[in-house]
């Protein structure tokens, strides 16, 4: 996501300020209760035999600031302050929208959005909330190792409207988005052979950074439609697609089927994700596609469920993740996290993974992650 200088956003924060004790000394009533602050961050211990075994400390904040304008439209904002490879703070704008509910069923949200792609973007990167300390190795998300993502937690400029309507026992949950979409960044080249129909040569960048304007005037689009039996199982089937090039002319596209099942001491989630993105094969000329695909699926258990009382705070956790094309790979994820409190987890993580040109990478992590 684009950084943002740490000046800038207490340059922001500081007009917000000025602009709301404005409002209050024109006379309009301000009420606290309407405003709430909710968040969560982490700090990291990361090591890994990438090169010649090295180790980081990473450390996160979190804020998201939330404003109820009134009883139909909220104000909804996350920011992201993080320490950089140098040393120095760092700000992302995570998302800023505002929410207006159109009626108990449909809900309108304007701004940059979080979008509902899958599980694991909308619902459950948050630190404090994912069970392992680094994200499926399908996602490009807190560091991937070796292994090469299918597609990053996304989040774009545009509208989306989402409904919810009660079917049978179960609900039925859908969103539809308009956004500015995907771009063009720097050619990167491609092995031989890596592009599905057998051709080659260089396929660009794609990169899913908002910025100011659109770069093909194409906007993408995509949705999720989920069904919850409820109160255990949401199965989802999402998809995205918009024009990258700067000419407009090459697509990208991703579709996911996801599913979910929480009972009372365990759950198990995962997603299948396939990409498909437009490049110029270098020897006839024509539009060629790249295809990727891959799959992950997670496990917890909580052993709370022995009766042993100093074992009520430990859950284990199991994640496998595989992606299916000549730059993929697999991974096991072994995870153990002792719970502090309801929203504060001490978590212990080991990462392996094997890459299918045979290259590995072992990665240990040690995370303490928190909500309030």
């Amino acid at each position: 996501m684009k950084k943002v200088p740490i000046a800038a956003a207490l340059a922001a924060a500081l007009t917000l300020s000025a602009a709301t004790n404005l409002q209050a000394q024109e006379g309009s009533e301000l009420d606290i209760g309407r405003f709430a602050i909710a968040g969560y961050g982490d700090v990291s211990y990361v090591e890994t035999d990438e090169l010649d075994k090295n180790a980081n400390v990473e450390s996160r904040f979190v804020p998201i600031f939330l404003f109820q304008l009134s009883e139909k439209i909220h104000i909804e904002s996350e920011l992201e302050f993080s320490i950089g490879p140098d040393g120095e703070t760092e700000t992302e704008l995570e998302y800023a929208d505002i929410h207006y509910f159109l009626n108990d069923n449909t809900t309108i949200t304007a701004g940059k959005i979080l979008l509902p792609f899958g599980q694991f973007g909308p619902n459950l990167h948050p630190s404090w909330i994912n069970k392992l300390p680094s994200g499926p190795g399908l996602y490009g998300h807190g560091g991937n190792g070796s292994l090469a993502p299918l597609i990053p937690v996304m989040s774009d400029t545009g509208v989306n409207v989402r409904n919810s309507f009660k079917i049978g026992s179960g609900k039925l949950f859908t969103d539809f988005y308009v956004v500015s979409g995907p771009r063009e960044e720097e050619v990167e080249e491609v092995v031989e052979g890596a592009p599905a129909e057998g051709g080659h040569g260089s396929i660009p960048e794609v990169g899913f950074e908002s910025g100011k304007g659109d770069n093909n005037g194409d906007s993408a689009f995509g949705g999720r439609v989920a069904y919850a039996f409820l109160p255990a199982v949401e199965i989802g089937y999402s998809f995205y697609n918009g024009a990258y090039s700067n000419n407009g002319q090459l697509d990208y596209s991703a579709s996911a089927i996801d599913f979910n099942w929480i009972g009372t001491f365990s759950s198990i989630r995962g997603e299948i994700i396939e990409t498909s993105t437009d490049f110029l094969d270098e020897d006839d000329g024509e539009i060629d596609v790249f295809d990727r695909g891959g799959w992950y699926i997670q496990g917890s258990w909580q052993m709370r469920q022995l009766g042993k009382e100093a074992l009520n705070p430990v859950e284990l956790v199991l994640r496998y993740s595989k992606i299916n094309d000549a730059l993929g790979g697999e991974r096991w994820t072994f995870g153990m996290n002792y719970w502090l409190e309801a929203s504060a987890a001490l978590k212990f993580a080991f990462e392996d993974t094997t890459l299918d040109d045979g290259d590995t990478d072992n990665r240990l992590f040690v995370q303490l992650a928190f909500g309030f």
